[in-house]
């Protein structure tokens, strides 16, 4: 039997039709990019481009993030006075007192932080989903891609919850003065010998546990909100894979884990500032003892505390994170193209 198969004509003319071809094609590819065994420099690119961008983050949103915590510790059980009634009080007061460098206190142990936690979390993402069978065009798919997120975010916290640690503390050092545990948080490296000092090298891991399951909800809430947004916007609007979709969908993605994270963030802030030598002793065992005492005394809403403070940090923060994530990762690639 004869199998000639007729020949297709190419219109090269037909712009819109080779438009609609390329759209698809790259829909398709685009989809399958989990399925492909990644080279060493694209493991090693990947945990780069996190690091990049989570520290170009950090530079815009520390301000902030400092606000949150101040307002997140203040009147904590009843034991300290409110000393900010709001974030614009806030912005103010520390503006006044600790000028420019105050609103940037903790700079530096956040760029450790939000380097190693985001290089190691979204540098992982790609590779625990290869691992547990996330594929976009299989069943279960957003299932495992909240785990890949979850399992990427407890590694990411885990890595950076010293440096995490030693952040907090010194954004929580001159709102409590008098407190001796941080009579010598002048600097990250005496603030890490202070806490090994006075707790031992165990002092470093305190509130890691809680770090961890904090990001692990964020990180799955986050990049599966973000990639599922990009699809559809890629697939039901036409819109191509560019900076734009990054930015909508990072949009999306800053507001649910915002509301998913917050009662954790309060518990992990707490846990942090409090240690051997604290004013008032270690007021919580765990995350749960702490949530539980929280809602207790200070009733439900207080897991809501700077909720407002941590959206305008995380909001933009995601989006600076994950617009630059995809830019560097297209600048590395790039490279490996040019060089291969």
């Amino acid at each position: 039997m004869s199998s000639v198969s007729p020949q297709i004509p190419i219109n090269t003319n037909n712009s819109s039709s080779t438009k609609t071809n390329v759209k698809s094609s790259s829909t398709v590819n685009n989809s399958n990019i989990d399925s492909k065994e990644p080279s060493n420099y694209q493991v090693i690119t990947g945990f780069l481009s996190g690091s990049l961008a989570s520290m170009v983050a950090t530079t815009f949103t520390n301000p902030i993030e400092l606000v949150k915590t101040r307002l997140q510790l203040q009147g904590e059980l009843k034991m300290s006075a409110r000393v900010y009634t709001g974030i614009g009080d806030a912005f103010i007061k520390i503006w006044k007192a600790e000028g420019l460098i105050g609103m940037q206190r903790g700079l530096f142990p956040a760029y450790l932080s939000q380097g190693t936690l985001n290089g190691c979390r979204l540098g992982s993402y790609d590779a625990i989903k290869r691992l547990i069978g996330a594929d976009p065009e299989k069943e279960n798919y957003f299932i495992k891609n909240l785990a890949a997120g979850a399992l990427a975010g407890a590694f990411g916290a885990s890595m950076g919850s010293p440096f995490d640690l030693v952040k907090v503390r010194m954004q929580a050092a001159r709102m409590f003065p008098n407190d001796p545990q941080f009579s010598n948080y002048t600097s990250t490296s005496r603030a890490f010998a202070q806490i090994i000092r006075t707790e031992g090298f165990r002092g470093l891991t305190r509130g890691m546990a809680t770090s961890a399951q904090r990001t692990a909800v964020g990180s799955s809430i986050q990049l599966s909100t973000y990639f599922e947004t990009k699809r559809f916007i890629i697939n039901k609007t036409g819109m191509e894979d560019d900076i734009y979709a990054h930015l909508l969908s990072s949009l999306v993605a800053g507001l649910f884990v915002t509301v998913g994270m917050n009662p954790f963030d309060v518990a992990r802030t707490r846990l942090y500032y409090q240690g051997q030598g604290n004013t008032h002793g270690e007021k919580y065992k765990s995350l749960m003892d702490c949530i539980y005492k929280t809602v207790k005394v200070e009733g439900f809403f207080a897991l809501y505390k700077g909720f407002l403070a941590h959206y305008l940090r995380l909001g933009p923060h995601t989006i600076f994170t994950l617009v630059f994530w995809e830019q560097f990762k297209m600048v590395f690639a790039k490279f490996e193209n040019k060089f291969n």
